[in-house]
């Protein structure tokens, strides 16, 4: 004979199971942790060369549609940036990445030198934000501008400004550094 202390109620395993189930899908999250060992590199000639070979089978697919993504303050921006390169701050990529990222097969990410930060930072956000090909422009700016590539400067944008339209054009250097 059992002891009614013996039995499992169905109420016990279906709570127990519920609570086994939330702690699975709490340990899996919303969100991919990444870390520097995430992060792809690539100097700007191999980044310009990247952005300029078709995809596809006998490259069909066409050239891929790049976001050249500038994280600086638009004052920064402003004071010197890649020509095709679209500004979205970084504190702003989390708020307003479906309107700006969605689409792009690639995202070329830089900032101002070889020891900043903020491509980093920005770069592991689009990752974590589910987002694939993501590149950081191994000395940034710096590096890009020692290579022989344009650089543009423009009036700084208000804060509450969307950002600019990214251009897919290819890129070429120019003869002389600047």
């Amino acid at each position: 004979m059992h002891n009614r202390s013996d039995r499992i109620s169905p109420r016990f395993v279906l709570a127990s199971a519920l609570l086994a189930l939330t702690s699975i899908v709490a340990n899996v999250g919303c969100t991919r942790s990444t870390s520097d060992r995430d992060l792809v590199y690539k100097r700007p000639n191999e980044l310009v060369e990247l952005a300029n070979t078709p995809s596809g089978a006998f490259g069909a697919g066409g050239l891929p549609k790049v976001l050249w993504l500038d994280p600086r303050t638009p004052k920064q921006f402003a004071e010197g940036h890649l020509p095709q390169a679209t500004n979205i701050p970084f504190p702003e990529i989390e708020r307003t990445h479906e309107a700006t990222c969605r689409g792009f097969a690639m995202f070329i990410v830089y900032d101002t030198d070889y020891d900043d930060v903020l491509s980093k930072a920005a770069s592991k956000r689009l990752m974590e934000l589910g987002y694939s090909n993501v590149y950081s422009m191994l000395g940034g700016l710096k590096a890009w501008k020692s290579e022989g590539y344009p650089v543009e400067t423009s009036t700084p944008i208000a804060p509450a400004a969307t950002p600019l339209a990214p251009s897919t054009a290819p890129v070429a250097p120019t003869t002389t550094p600047q």
